[in-house]
């Protein structure tokens, strides 16, 4: 059985503008990097063998915070969404020049494929197996993994056998920890979402 604390990165530049990220990078504030050190502080007294994380930057430094004196894997496949033209935008910004791209999105986003980006699908897929590759790797083992939003809601409806859609119905804040534990290649979810040791 491995144990996973799975956690979303630091507040943004864009995440305070409530911007579109995806795969583009925006600087972490100093909101996130102080959230940063008190997971960091919460997690002090617990073994973590392993430190993976989206190679993206907001992710990376995050990570650097929290195990400041681990190897940190990198992992491409935990790259947020590829939003193409959405990344940067607001979401008024979205609705009022991707109106009827943004209406699938939010009733059927299993179907949709993002304007010069990805489809959602395909981000579900390499989700899932950079995961259960990880998984392959380790057994008994406590593993730390610092990713995006829309990674960990995918990840967590695929845990659920659930369907894409119900990403909308998960929350992930930034530096939220969600605790799960896999076993014959299945997985259980302890915790979603804890953000409690947040000041």
């Amino acid at each position: 059985m491995n144990t996973y604390y799975i956690v979303r990165h630091g507040k943004t530049v864009w995440n305070t503008e409530k911007r579109t990220q995806g795969q583009k990078n925006s600087e972490l504030t100093e909101q996130g990097v102080e959230h940063a050190r008190q997971f960091s502080r919460e997690i002090s007294h617990m073994h973590i063998d392993e430190v993976y994380s989206s190679d993206l930057k907001r992710a990376y430094e995050t990570a650097k915070i929290i195990k400041p004196s681990s190897e940190i894997h990198l992992e491409k496949g935990f790259r947020e969404i590829n939003f193409g033209l959405w990344e940067g935008l607001t979401i008024e910004e979205i609705q009022k020049n991707y109106s009827e791209l943004y209406s699938s999105w939010q009733t059927s986003p299993e179907e949709v494929a993002f304007i010069e980006g990805e489809k959602i699908i395909e981000a579900f897929e390499r989700v899932k197996q950079a995961f259960w590759e990880i998984d392959s790797k380790h057994e008994n083992k406590h593993i730390l993994i610092v990713a995006h939003a829309m990674v960990i809601k995918l990840l967590l409806v695929g845990f659920l056998d659930a369907p894409i859609n119900k990403i909308f119905n998960i929350v992930q804040g930034n530096l939220a920890m969600n605790v799960v534990k896999t076993k014959n290649k299945k997985a259980t979810i302890v915790t979603m979402n804890d953000t409690s040791y947040l000041d």
